[in-house]
């Protein structure tokens, strides 16, 4: 029998093991969600992920569980858990906690974040085929939302017959033109996992996760003399745009200067200019400028896409591109979105390309780049980086590293590129001016007060 018993009951453990926080500080470091998110987990067992968000302030958390153990604590197949509401008393953090299963009900709430930890082919939702349950999923999504799912793959010992999902099974649940994919990987290898109440003994599963954000609906509906503010060719904004929006809002008294390169039609700018910064952008395509039919589609161009949103006046647009355009200014943040690897870059070499970039950047202000990895010895170095090779490009005595992040897995993310690349992405602080840049070209300046 495995006892988790304390004296504190909010620090009793669950009985199935501890919770991967990894997965959430991944979520808020990309700008998913946040603390204020609506959330909602439709079995949350003995409180394995519920009571970590509640210590952590997340605000709203909905949560379903029928298993009368599992609640108020007790024995539960040899294992003794305190139970998710005693855990919830002892640290007085409110839940909406719903006691009955999650797939019988007509849960009409929609989430920012739906999140599906190992349990949806549990035994008590053994009676709803995937499907029903996907799409019951599906529904509980908000505009713009995020749904997460951990699963298992093939036959296993703690799934009936009905629940079994094959590899490539559970992409094809979620339509394309409904939903983006922002990770997706089916392990080929059996990976170990702890006891727990369902399997007493130490064991394997083959295990898929799949993370996808919800596409805003569009009515569509023809009105005669009416003009429609049509939404990017690239896509909706990533929400990692709103996360450092915030982060200039709390890290900065005055208004910011901001730097988007590569404008495209306004996809990135305009949602720092509506959130009062003063934007710079560089675009020099005509037709992302002016609009018309880019790669098949039509967009109204970054002009009047600005005049649209009444922000016109805020931004201050160079048509030109920006590798090959001398700009002395300094900003207080730098924004690079997936561009690095365009092709009319493709002469210029990464490293002039970021020694560029840093230049531009005021001394306390920051540079965030999302860059593309190589997939193979064939890739143009100037347009792709080799893994780890960015931080060769910043002195760490000028440069604070704040965070970085290269993915080894495949993902989805660009508009013009091949879909089974791998991207990184990097925020650095600059500390100080130590050097300047003319013509891409390094120059020291003796400073008596820097050894």
């Amino acid at each position: 029998m495995l006892e988790y018993k304390s004296k504190y009951k909010k620090k009793s453990l669950s009985i199935y093991g501890e919770p991967q926080i990894s997965i959430f500080n991944n979520f808020i470091k990309n700008g998913y969600i946040n603390k204020n998110s609506k959330i909602l987990i439709p079995n949350c067992l003995d409180g394995l992920y519920v009571l970590y968000l509640t210590t952590h302030g997340y605000k709203s958390i909905t949560c379903y569980e029928e298993n009368k153990v599992l609640l108020n604590g007790g024995v539960y197949d040899n294992f003794y858990t305190t139970g998710l509401l005693n855990r919830l008393e002892r640290i007085n953090k409110k839940v909406i906690l719903k006691r009955f299963n999650y797939y019988s009900s007509k849960e009409k709430d929609k989430f920012d974040l739906v999140f599906v930890e190992r349990t949806l082919q549990m035994k008590e939702n053994d009676n709803y085929s995937l499907e029903e349950k996907i799409r019951k999923l599906k529904d509980s999504v908000n505009d713009d939302g995020f749904i997460y799912i951990k699963y298992y793959i093939g036959k296993d010992n703690e799934i009936s017959s009905n629940q079994i999902i094959n590899n490539n099974q559970m992409i094809n649940l979620f339509e394309k033109e409904h939903w983006n994919i922002i990770h997706y990987r089916e392990y080929s290898k059996p990976i170990k996992h702890n006891k727990h109440p369902n399997n007493r003994e130490e064991h394997t599963h083959i295990i898929g996760h799949v993370f996808f954000q919800k596409k805003p609906y569009i009515y569509k509906k023809r009105v005669m003399n009416r003009t429609y503010k049509k939404v990017s060719v690239f896509g909706n904004v990533k929400k990692r745009v709103y996360y450092y929006i915030d982060f200039l809002k709390n890290n900065y008294q005055k208004i910011p200067d901001v730097l988007v390169v590569d404008a495209n039609d306004g996809i990135n700018v305009i949602p720092f200019a509506k959130n009062n910064c003063n934007v710079t952008c560089y675009e020099d395509n005509n037709i992302l400028l002016n609009g018309g039919i880019f790669e098949g589609k039509k967009t109204n161009g970054l002009i009047k896409r600005l005049k649209d949103q009444n922000v016109f006046d805020k931004v201050e647009i160079k048509k030109s591109n920006y590798y090959k355009f001398k700009d002395i200014k300094k900003y207080d943040f730098i924004y690079i979105d997936d561009s690095l690897q365009y092709k009319k870059y493709e002469d210029i070499s990464m490293k002039k390309k970021i020694r560029k970039l840093m230049s531009n950047v005021r001394e306390g202000g920051y540079l965030y780049i999302h860059y593309v990895l190589k997939k193979n010895k064939n890739d143009n170095e100037n347009s792709y980086l080799e893994l780890n090779e960015i931080l060769n490009y910043f002195d760490l005595k000028d440069w604070r590293i704040v965070y970085i992040f290269e993915c080894t897995k495949k993902s989805i993310y660009s508009y013009d590129r091949d879909n089974s690349y791998n991207t990184g992405y990097i925020l650095a602080n600059k500390i100080r001016n130590r050097r300047v840049y003319v013509n891409h070209y390094e120059i020291e300046i003796k400073n008596e007060f820097i050894n």
